[in-house]
């Protein structure tokens, strides 16, 4: 494929992708931004957390003490929903575990995979069906992932029925 036609490419995924078009950003020049997250439930976080490039390429040294203590119990196979850039997906992978990264953003799979994550699939929350059943020991959901339920009720009647 052309140069041409890769820049044309990335332009239109980067225009329906702003997600991805954050990462591919701080990916490319290191250079950090700042986010808001605005959520289908009202929810919306003006950047109090810190959000931005750097915070989804962080090693695991400047991890948040939740993210390690929750990060310790993943075990065997992992789905890690809403990867992002891949930063727990590429530690737990280091870790020996294996690893698969599913993210609506086809930038952030991209990028997943330029980092050498061996297993991402640009996929919504909703598809996980499309897993066989018993295809994961350990599913984790970091960051505002959890979100992704929408409510208690969602989240409680998804893990009953997996």
């Amino acid at each position: 494929m052309s140069q041409e036609r890769q820049a044309t490419e990335l332009t239109m995924i980067k225009t329906a992708d702003a997600y991805g078009a954050e990462l591919w950003d701080y990916y490319k020049t290191k250079k950090d931004n700042r986010e808001i997250v605005e959520r289908d439930d009202n929810f919306i976080d003006g950047d109090r957390n810190g959000y931005g490039g750097s915070v989804y390429f962080a090693e695991y040294k400047n991890w948040s003490p939740v993210e390690k203590k929750a990060i310790a119990y993943a075990r065997s196979r992992v789905l890690d929903v809403g990867c992002g850039a891949g930063k727990h997906a590429l530690y737990l992978q280091k870790k020996g575990l294996d690893v698969t990264g599913i993210d609506v953003s086809p930038l952030a799979v991209k990028i997943c995979k330029f980092r050498g994550l061996r297993k991402t699939r640009v996929l919504s929350f909703e598809q996980i069906d499309k897993f066989p059943s018993n295809s994961f020991d350990t599913v984790i959901m970091m960051g505002n992932n959890f979100g992704l339920f929408g409510s208690f009720r969602r989240a409680k009647n998804s893990f009953a029925s997996s």
